[in-house]
């Protein structure tokens, strides 16, 4: 299917670099990722780079066309968000670009490469674009005000929606410098950990974990971060009773890459709000956080209903 790749693939295979390089440094890519917050070496380490090695195992007949895992884990933060679906082309067709220019400096290409190429990305992009459109208009449509659909959970838990930027927030409290600097190391050791190997190790798990509850304990202290408090102690909790030897490799790197992008997400939220202190509302992360909470308990404990039972999003 794909013969004319085969017969260059150690070729791209050992240009790797240079052809994520290529990717990711398109300005339309790296315009499409900032715009919305999306850190541009996070993407490439955690999603692009594992994008470009499924295709590979596709050409070797060693992956199934249409079914790279890490896309489905990749659209689902685009969608938490709000990345718009022309963004995600746009982020999503510069591979094929970059493995086109790739072949045509190697002078590889001529006709029936381009073809093959262009069938490879294509098809994935149809189904790429199909499971955004999906998650996002899903969503979009049962929370419409007059959609019968819309489904409703009873909670004790809600996203506070009192409203106030970084500057107001602080100029009401007392913050103590010494625990925001040691969640900036905590945040530090633990994405190392995670970056360390291949698949997640255990330690990386008990090391997320007691990052969420250190984070938890911190922000408990400071008033109208309940909600964010006890959401962490949940994640934290769930890692706690993780043991990676049940899970399979697909799993395992679902959550490794899950637990990068929280946090970061933690650490742009505390950047924001105790260093740049140029947050508009302190509460912007409690809606995504929970939703990260809820896919990560699907994932480890499916047959579990507590948590969605307990948690309304907002």
């Amino acid at each position: 299917m794909f013969e004319k790749i085969l017969k260059n693939i150690n070729l791209i295979k050992d240009n790797k670099e240079i052809i994520l390089d290529a990717w990711i440094g398109y300005k339309a890519v790296q315009n499409a990722l900032k715009k919305n917050d999306f850190d541009i070496y996070f993407y490439r380490e955690n999603f692009a780079s594992k994008v470009f090695d499924y295709a590979i195992g596709v050409v070797e007949s060693k992956n199934k066309l249409g079914e790279c895992p890490v896309i489905g884990v990749m659209l689902m933060l685009f969608k938490k968000k709000n990345i718009p679906l022309s963004d995600v082309f746009i982020i999503c067709v510069h591979l094929k670009n970059a493995l086109l220019c790739f072949a045509n400096d190697n002078t590889k290409l001529d006709n029936e490469l381009i073809s093959q190429i262009s069938e490879l990305m294509d098809f994935n992009f149809e189904g790429v674009i199909d499971e955004y459109i999906a998650l996002y208009y899903h969503d979009q449509y049962i929370n419409r005000p007059n959609s019968s659909n819309k489904v409703e959970m009873p909670t004790n838990l809600k996203v506070n929606k009192n409203s106030s930027s970084a500057i107001e927030y602080l100029s009401e409290i007392d913050v103590e410098n010494e625990f925001i600097e040691e969640l900036d190391e905590l945040e530090y050791n633990t994405l190392n950990t995670l970056d360390a190997k291949k698949f997640i190790t255990q330690k990386a798990i008990q090391d997320s974990s007691k990052l969420f509850a250190r984070y938890a304990k911190i922000l408990n202290r400071m008033y109208d971060f309940e909600e964010l408090s006890y959401t962490l102690t949940i994640l934290s909790d769930l890692l706690s009773k993780s043991e990676r030897s049940q899970m399979n490799d697909e799993m395992q790197g679902y959550i490794q890459t899950y637990l990068k992008a929280i946090i970061n997400d933690l650490r742009s939220w505390r950047m924001s709000i105790f260093i740049t202190k140029d947050a508009q509302d302190v509460h912007y992360l409690d809606k995504t956080l929970l939703s990260s909470i809820s896919q990560l308990q699907m994932t480890l404990m499916p047959s579990d209903d507590n948590l969605e039972d307990e948690i309304e999003f907002f």
